[in-house]
């Protein structure tokens, strides 16, 4: 598996995956949590990626971790429902 991995990052010919641009045309209200503690997801690129979105409302939480939906799925998205409807 390395000798293939070695070829494949050896490549320079490969398509931009997605267009960077365009989360900022974002027309669709958003939410999201962002786990103050999360242990797989640094808080500063989390808030950096939900920074470039427009629209897009956060939750900064220390409540929870990763696993926040499997913890409480129900205080979490009505939390985010609440912040896409405005009301937080």
């Amino acid at each position: 598996m390395r000798a293939a991995a070695g070829l494949l990052a050896e490549r320079s010919d490969w398509p931009n995956l997605y267009d960077r641009a365009s989360p900022g045309r974002n027309d669709v209200p958003c939410a999201a949590a962002v786990y103050v503690h999360d242990m797989y997801a640094e808080r500063a690129f989390s808030e950096e990626t939900a920074a470039v979105v427009r629209g897009m409302r956060t939750w900064v939480t220390s409540e929870y971790e990763h696993n926040g939906l499997r913890l409480d799925g129900e205080r979490i998205l009505g939390r985010l429902l609440d912040r896409v409807h405005g009301v937080a």
